[in-house]
C-alpha cells in the first residue's frame, strides 16, 4: 500500500519508517503549501492547529486523489502553546524570534498540540485526531540559550526547539506521548497501523 506523507517534516518521516509495520510499504514524501495565517485563531491553540490541518487536507486531497489503487495519505501540524498568553508559537523566522520563544519557554512548562488527519481514496469523511503534551523546558543559561539560538537548530521548529536536537536534554515530557511533541498523533499512528495490517490481511 503505498503512503503519502504530506510533510516535509524530516522527523516525521524518519519516525514513519522505523515502524516495523510500515517496512513493506512504500513512503512517498508530498510537501505541501498552505497558507496557515488564514485560518489563525490565537485564542485556542487546539482549535487553530485542527483549523490548520483541515487546510492541509483540502488541499493534500487534490492532490492524491489523482491516484488510483489502494493508498493512504497523512497529513500532520504541531503548534507550541505559548505558556504565558496561552496562543500559538509558531516557527521562528529569525535568530531574533527564536531567542525570544526560548526565553519565554524557560524553565516554565508548555503544551504542545498536534493534529493529524488520515485521507484514503474517495473517502467523504477525514480521520482526525487531536493530542497534547505537556512539556517542561529546564532554566536556561545564558551560554546555554546563545548555543542553541547560534547552532539554527531552531529553524523550521514550533516554538524554536526540537526534541529529538540540540535541546533533548533540556526538555522533559511530564504528561502524553513524546510522539506529540514529535509532530504526529499517536492516536493517529495507531488507525494508520490498523488500516495497513488490514490491507495486508485483505
Amino acid at each position: 500500500m503505498r503512503i503519502f506523507l504530506a510533510s516535509a517534516s524530516p522527523r516525521r518521516h524518519v519516525w514513519l519508517k522505523a515502524r516495523p509495520w510500515v517496512e513493506s510499504h512504500d513512503i512517498t514524501v508530498v510537501p505541501l503549501n498552505v497558507d496557515e495565517s488564514k485560518v489563525m485563531d490565537t485564542s485556542d491553540v487546539s482549535r487553530t492547529v485542527e483549523m490548520v490541518i483541515g487546510l492541509k487536507i483540502e488541499s493534500a486531497r487534490m492532490l492524491l486523489n489523482e491516484n488510483g489503487g489502494d493508498w493512504v495519505g497523512i497529513v500532520s501540524d504541531t503548534m507550541v502553546e505559548d505558556p504565558i498568553r496561552k496562543i500559538p508559537m509558531g516557527k521562528p523566522n529569525d535568530s531574533n524570534q527564536a531567542r525570544e520563544m526560548l526565553t519565554t519557554l524557560s524553565g516554565k512548562s508548555h503544551k504542545v498540540w498536534t493534529c493529524t488527519g488520515i485521507l484514503l481514496p474517495r473517502d467523504e469523511e477525514n480521520m482526525i485526531y487531536t493530542e497534547s503534551a505537556d512539556v517542561h523546558f529546564r532554566d536556561l543559561d545564558a551560554d546555554t540559550l546563545d548555543s542553541l539560538v547560534e547552532s539554527g537548530s531552531w529553524i523550521g521548529k514550533a516554538g524554536g526547539y526540537d526534541i529529538h536536537g540540540r535541546a533533548s536534554k533540556l526538555v522533559k515530557v511530564v504528561k502524553g506521548s513524546e510522539i506529540t511533541v514529535l509532530g504526529l498523533s499517536k492516536n493517529g499512528m495507531m488507525a494508520l497501523q490498523e488500516i495497513l495490517e488490514n490491507n495486508a490481511t485483505s
